[in-house]
This record gives C-alpha cells, structure tokens and sequence, in this order.
C-alpha cells in the first residue's frame, strides 16, 4: 500500500515538474524560458453568489495568478494534470512550514533527476473571491520548481471549474 502510495506521488510530481519544460515554460537550464505574468483577469465577478472566478489566459496559454496560499500572495500556475498543489521548498519555508513539519521521506524522479519530497497541508489557498481549506500538497526539495503549481487537490475541493475560450471559471 504505502509502496503503491510512493509510486504515484513520485509519477504525480515528475508530471508536475516536467510539465512546464515540456510546453516551453523553462529551458533545459530550469530557467523560465519566458517571463510568464503571472496575473488573473476577473472578467467578470458574477452570478449565483459572488463565488466564482474567472481567469484569463496569458499569452504563453497558462492559467497563471495571484493566489493567496495561507494568506500570503504567490504567483502560481493551474496545472490541471498535476495531482497534488505543489510547490519547492523555498516557497514552503516562506509560507512558514520548515522544521518537523517537511519531511522529506518521499523520493521522486524529475528532469533533473532524483529529488526528496514532502507532504504538507495547506490551511487555505484563495483567488479573488474563491476560497479552498485544508488543501493537501507536495513539497520538493531544491529549485527545481519556479512557480508553485495549483493542481487537483486544490480544482477538486471547488464545486466546479471550466475551461473555454481562453478563460477558467473557478466555482466555489
């Protein structure tokens, strides 16, 4: 079980931190490849109660905001094919997990190779008026990662999201 449990986190987060490579987001150095702006539009605050949010895409085709993860601002990525949200390590230490609670006990395979990983719990990830709690994620060790990736564990606690036309509706 717990073997089982590793490969799929290993495989999730080599999707998730090969991903961006591959469509031309970071070179083969792991430097962006371009400057990726990473703002949301609201295009429009709307319908039922004020808890949706619509993004639009940039000109690289990512969905790419200002997100409030655990009350702090950082610029992330919809990344609908990576399981968990997932971020590096410097990113997680500025969120405020360090000590006891990354414990890199995972061992994961990306482009550059081997990498230790954690799982951690996220109190609360927002943008605009969406607001997700007790979000589950994986942490890598090193810089490999230059932009966290808002992947399933996050889209999965909403009560819908939508891609179409170059916009993602997120529905809380």
């Amino acid at each position: 079980m717990i073997g089982r449990a590793i490969l799929i986190w290993s495989s999730t987060i080599m999707v998730a931190v090969n991903v961006p490579s591959m469509v031309g987001f970071i070179d083969k150095g792991g430097k962006p490849d371009t400057v990726v702006e990473a703002q949301a539009t609201l295009v429009s605050a709307d319908v039922d109660n004020g808890r949706n949010y619509v993004m639009k895409a940039n000109d690289a085709g990512h969905f790419a905001g200002r997100f409030r993860i655990n009350g702090k601002p950082v610029d992330s990525l919809i990344d609908t094919g990576a399981t968990f949200v997932t971020m590096s390590e410097s990113t997680a230490r500025n969120l405020g997990y360090g000590g006891n609670e990354l414990r890199f006990r995972y061992e994961v395979l990306t482009a550059n190779g081997k990498v230790k990983a954690a799982r951690i719990s996220l109190k609360s990830i927002e943008i605009g008026t969406v607001s997700v709690r007790n979000v589950e994620a994986m942490v890598i060790r090193g810089k490999g990662l230059s932009y966290p990736l808002i992947g399933m564990s996050f889209l999965k606690k909403l009560s819908g999201y939508r891609a179409q036309n170059d916009e993602l509706k997120l529905i809380n």
